[in-house]
């Protein structure tokens, strides 16, 4: 579906904001996804991750569950180029401080096909 077959960050901030504002949304778990799908503009996708800080407090526990969220895209890197348009996307996590990567990697999983069910 995509040329180049790459995933990039998501980095700046008037295209987060525009993905919370004039985006959808689904839910798998305690992983929720933000996204707006780019018909002329972009030719990657582009995916952001994020904590809630009201649920994480600690700097180090958010970034540690950001870093499993990131690892878990680049193992079903094929899965999300197959299944992801073109696009900006947003994945946030809300849920308990504690979390296995299993459980993450379940989630975002279920978020995917959720995506293609209803996307």
């Amino acid at each position: 579906m995509i040329e180049n077959n790459d995933i990039k960050k998501l980095k700046n901030k008037i295209q987060i904001d525009r993905v919370f504002k004039d985006g959808k949304s689904i839910k798998s778990g305690d992983l929720i996804m933000h996204f707006i799908r780019e018909r002329d503009g972009f030719k990657s996708i582009y995916i952001g991750v994020g904590v809630y800080k009201k649920f994480v407090q600690l700097a180090y526990r958010r970034n540690r569950i950001k870093r499993q969220i990131r690892a878990i895209v680049q193992q079903h890197k094929k899965e999300v180029l197959r299944s992801l348009p073109p696009g900006l996307y947003m994945i946030l996590y809300k849920g308990e401080v504690d979390v296995a990567s299993e459980k993450l990697e379940k989630d975002f999983v279920g978020m995917l096909k959720n995506f293609t069910v209803c996307g």
